[in-house]
């Protein structure tokens, strides 16, 4: 096709095109309109479909427990008392950066006495050995409440699950195609979702620290007199 021919089609798609959402203009040309009509019949006859939005990963939370039992008017962590933190450990597998629930008996924890209070930092005291953090709070209503003047310690945890998105596709019989459409961006996802360290990010991600502001000026002031601290050499030679 030639080059005159191919800028006036161009153009009259075009003007067909900014003119399409108009229908029945009366200013409208009659080819305009022409064009305008087999472009209407192609989007509401389906012809033309929007790509679908992109699958996500998606997380589910997974709630642990275990009870931690001391001996009457005791708050030391006797070998049962470490086996049983350690159980929940083993069992749950918490991911990095997992806050542990600590809480006693059915009370709100401003109302803990003396003795709930120090066997509740025994058990912070062994999950921080461990590597774990704690936060004291009012155990879950779904939790079974511990009896009055009970000798427990409960823990409870979240791990979070991902779900990743199916990226399986139906193989149709033929002659029909297969639709790659709902599989869009579904591989990616898919792989992030494998990769992906902890969980929980998921959901929400992690709140950042604050920055160092005066480190941070102390190095440009190196810069701008001239203490420029020499990177480090290194040979990449074969030897």
């Amino acid at each position: 096709m030639s080059g005159p021919m191919c800028r006036r089609l161009t153009a009259a798609l075009a003007l067909a095109l900014l003119a399409a959402g108009c229908e029945g203009d009366p200013n409208r040309p009659k080819e305009a309109q022409a064009v305008a009509d087999v472009i209407n019949h192609v989007f509401y006859h389906a012809k033309w479909q929007q790509i679908p939005a992109t699958p996500e990963n998606q997380a589910e939370a997974i709630v642990f427990q275990q009870s931690v039992l001391f001996r009457d008017g005791s708050a030391i962590l006797d070998r049962r008392a470490e086996d049983a933190i350690d159980a929940l450990i083993m069992e749950a597998a918490p991911d990095p950066g997992t806050t542990v629930l600590l809480s006693a008996g059915s009370g709100a924890a401003n109302r803990y006495d003396r003795l709930a209070l120090q066997r509740l930092e025994s058990v912070r005291m062994a999950l921080a050995d461990r590597g774990y953090e704690t936060v004291l709070g009012q155990q879950p209503q779904e939790v079974p409440a511990a009896p009055p003047g009970g000798n427990e310690v409960r823990l409870t945890l979240a791990k979070y699950m991902p779900i990743l998105p199916d990226c399986s596709q139906p193989q149709p019989l033929e002659p029909h195609p297969p639709a790659f459409d709902p599989a869009f961006g579904c591989s990616n996802a898919h792989n992030l979702g494998v990769m992906v360290a902890n969980p929980a990010d998921l959901v929400q991600g992690r709140t950042l620290e604050p920055g160092d502001g005066e480190a941070q000026s102390l190095s440009i002031q190196r810069y701008r007199v001239g203490k420029i601290t020499p990177l480090d050499t290194e040979d990449t030679k074969s030897q």
